[in-house]
């Protein structure tokens, strides 16, 4: 296996054009090796039954609106009730069989890794679980020197290692928008008491207080970053209580890995950038949100 692995992560609503995209970033890049993760549909949350954010990111549901959504996340730090809310995922994922039988079938037809199935709940607010769940569970058979997060959202104009060996003859881990998290950042106390939480956190563990920030989109980390945290037991399932983009880096950093910036300043968490914008900035390599297909990859489709 090469020196690079992505772990390709997708909703489960997002299939379709997920894989459209994947067979053209796989023919992009023959020599890095693709694993796909999918996080089915959670349509139970715990305690409250129901979330602002159902069946998908951009998809608000009320009556109760964010109150819902803030009472879900509180809930997952307490004890025992981030991995509760994970079993009952995966009991009511598991009861629609069809539709992971069809993304499985899908999958070995292109002839990819096969299909992870991820069952973190708010998985969107805990990707750094998604990564460890992976890891933690597939990483023996597979050797590579760094993991790049990729979400299907993201669309790429050159290689992968074009654009990322760079940082690997500096950095252990790099992120978008890496820096230490200022107080102005929405995630710097939400959800509410998470910077408290997190720096009590640190220091139970006698690591650096010192609390940043990131874009999780496109993140570059390496094995050994990966292998610490497996080492160390840290999954991050429910503790410490924030959100991944400040919960991973910070952790790295506290453990004395080097993290740096990503400089790719087409990744932005929105609007989604248009066909034509693609297009005009080619050079750039990589974009964020593209969430609808590009001209690229309907090529291949017709094909």
């Amino acid at each position: 296996m090469g020196k690079f692995a992505v772990l390709y992560t997708f909703p489960e609503y997002a299939f379709k054009m997920a894989m459209q995209r994947l067979q053209r970033l796989s023919t992009l890049n023959p020599k890095v090796t693709f694993f796909p993760i999918v996080g089915p549909r959670q349509f139970f949350y715990f305690p409250m039954i129901i979330d602002k954010y159902m069946f998908g990111s951009n998809t608000k549901r009320f009556p109760l609106g964010s109150s819902s959504h803030l009472i879900n996340w509180i809930a997952l730090s307490v004890p025992g009730i981030f991995r509760l809310s994970m079993a009952i995922n995966k009991v009511l994922a598991l009861a629609r069989t069809d539709a992971l039988t069809e993304m499985r079938a899908g999958i070995n037809h292109m002839r990819l890794q096969a299909l992870y199935v991820d069952f973190t709940p708010m998985a969107l607010w805990n990707l750094d679980h998604s990564l460890m769940a992976w890891f933690n569970s597939s990483s023996k058979q597979f050797d590579f020197d760094y993991l790049i997060f990729y979400e299907s959202d993201i669309f790429t104009t050159k290689p992968l290692d074009v654009m990322y060996e760079k940082y690997t003859k500096l950095y252990d881990a790099c992120f978008i928008d890496f820096e230490i998290a200022a107080k102005s950042w929405f995630s710097y106390n939400y959800p509410p008491g998470c910077r408290r939480a997190t720096v009590r956190w640190l220091k139970q563990r006698r690591l650096p207080t010192t609390l940043y920030r990131s874009m999780f989109a496109g993140a570059l980390i390496s094995r050994r970053c990966l292998e610490r945290l497996k080492k160390l037991g840290i999954d991050f399932s429910g503790a410490p209580y924030c959100q991944n983009e400040m919960r991973l880096p910070t952790m790295l950093t506290a453990l004395g890995f080097k993290c740096g910036k990503l400089d790719f300043p087409f990744i932005r968490y929105r609007p989604e950038w248009s066909m034509n914008e693609i297009f005009v900035n080619e050079d750039a390599g990589i974009f964020h949100p593209v969430k609808r297909p590009v001209s690229a990859e309907m090529k291949i489709k017709a094909g």
